[in-house]
C-alpha cells in the first residue's frame, strides 16, 4: 500500500485516498467508517481536479453512505441518497458489491421515515400526515425482495412488510385523532383499523398497540349525561366522569339506564355540561382565592402599622434612657 505523499499528482492521490478509504475505514468496522466517509470525500476531491467525474461522484456517494451510517439523521440519508442516485445504476463496493440505486432507493425511505415519524405520537392530529405516512408505507413494501444494503451494513434487522403495516397503523391513528371530535364513529372504526395494522407489524416500539386499543375502547363508549340527559359517544373527548356521592337509591333507580348516566361513583357529564360546571367552579375558586388574599393584604397592613408603632416606641424609650444616663 503507497504511503501518503502530498507532492503526488491529483490522479495518485486519489486513487491512495480511495485505497485508505477501505484500508484505514470500510473494512476495519462501524468505529472507522468515519474516518472512511472522510477519506471518500478526499478522493472525490481529487478526482474532480482530474476531470474523472465518475469516480468522483462515486466517492463523494460513498462519503455521504458511511457518514449517514455514522450519523443517522434524516438530512444525511438524503444526501446519501441524492449521491447514490447520481451514480446510477452502477456496483459500487460497501465492504461488499451493492448497487447504487438500490442504496439511494432505501436512504430516500429512511430519510422519509425519520421525516414524517419524528414528531408523531399517540396523539398526532394532523390529517395531512396521513397521506405521506401511506406513501412510505408503500415505499418499504416496494423493498420488498431487494438486497437490504443499508440494514445489511448496519447489521440490523428490517421486516419492509413489517415497518409497512406499523406506518399504517400510525396513519389509521393519525386520521381517527384528526376526526374523533367530529365524527366519533369513523374515528373508532379507523382506530380498529390501526389496532390490526399494528398487530401485523410485529414491532411496537412506541407501544401504540395497547394505547390504540384502549383509545378504541373509550370512543365506542355511549353515556347520558346527567346534567342535561343528551346522549354522547367519546369517554374523553365528548364525554367525562365526575366524581360523585351516589346513594344506594340513585344507583337503584338510574343505575340499570342504557345509555348509563352513572359509573359507580360517579355520574356522567357530556363536555358541554362539564366545562361548564368547571367554569362555574374556578370563577368561585377565583372569588375566595381574591377575597382570601386581599385578607391577607389588609392584615399585612395592620401588621406592618402596628410594627411601625411598636419600633416608634421602642425608639422613643432608647431617647429616653439615653437623656437619663448623660
Amino acid at each position: 500500500m503507497p504511503s501518503f505523499n502530498p507532492f503526488k499528482d491529483a490522479a495518485t492521490k486519489a486513487q491512495d485516498e480511495f485505497s485508505r478509504a477501505y484500508s484505514k475505514g470500510v473494512n476495519l468496522g462501524p468505529e472507522k467508517w468515519e474516518e472512511a466517509s472522510n477519506l471518500f470525500s478526499s478522493a472525490s476531491k481529487h478526482y474532480s481536479e482530474v476531470g474523472d467525474s465518475q469516480r468522483a461522484s462515486e466517492c463523494l456517494a460513498l462519503s455521504s453512505l458511511f457518514f449517514a451510517l455514522v450519523h443517522g439523521d434524516a438530512q444525511s440519508w438524503l444526501r446519501c441518497s441524492e449521491g447514490m442516485k447520481v451514480v446510477g445504476s452502477r456496483q459500487v463496493n460497501v465492504g461488499f458489491a451493492a448497487n447504487a440505486d438500490d442504496i439511494g432507493r432505501q436512504a430516500q425511505v429512511l430519510f422519509d421515515d425519520l421525516v414524517i415519524t419524528g414528531p408523531l405520537n399517540s396523539d398526532s392530529r394532523d390529517a395531512s400526515k396521513v397521506g405521506i405516512l401511506r406513501k412510505v408505507a408503500q415505499e418499504y413494501l416496494e423493498l420488498i425482495g431487494s438486497e437490504l444494503v443499508i440494514w445489511k451494513l448496519m447489521k440490523a434487522e428490517l421486516d419492509p412488510q413489517g415497518r409497512a403495516y406499523y406506518l399504517l397503523g400510525l396513519a389509521s391513528l393519525v386520521e381517527a385523532n384528526s376526526v374523533m371530535e367530529t365524527d366519533p364513529a369513523k374515528g373508532v372504526s379507523l382506530l380498529s383499523e390501526s389496532a390490526t395494522h399494528f398487530e401485523m407489524a410485529g414491532v411496537d416500539p412506541m407501544n401504540l398497540r395497547a394505547m390504540t386499543k384502549a383509545k378504541r375502547d373509550n370512543a365506542s363508549l355511549v353515556a347520558k349525561c346527567w346534567f342535561c340527559g343528551r346522549e354522547f359517544q367519546g369517554l374523553g373527548t365528548h364525554f367525562v366522569l365526575l366524581q360523585a356521592t351516589i346513594s344506594n337509591f340513585t344507583k337503584q333507580k338510574y343505575g340499570t339506564e342504557f345509555p348509563p348516566s352513572l359509573d359507580g361513583q360517579h355520574v356522567n357529564a357530556c363536555e358541554g355540561c362539564a366545562t361548564s360546571i368547571r367554569t362555574v367552579a374556578d370563577n368561585y375558586a377565583k372569588m375566595y382565592y381574591e377575597k382570601a388574599l386581599a385578607e391577607m393584604r389588609h392584615i399585612e397592613e395592620r401588621l406592618d402599622a402596628r410594627m411601625n408603632q411598636l419600633q416608634g416606641e421602642i425608639n422613643s424609650l432608647r431617647s429616653r434612657i439615653t437623656f437619663t444616663r448623660r
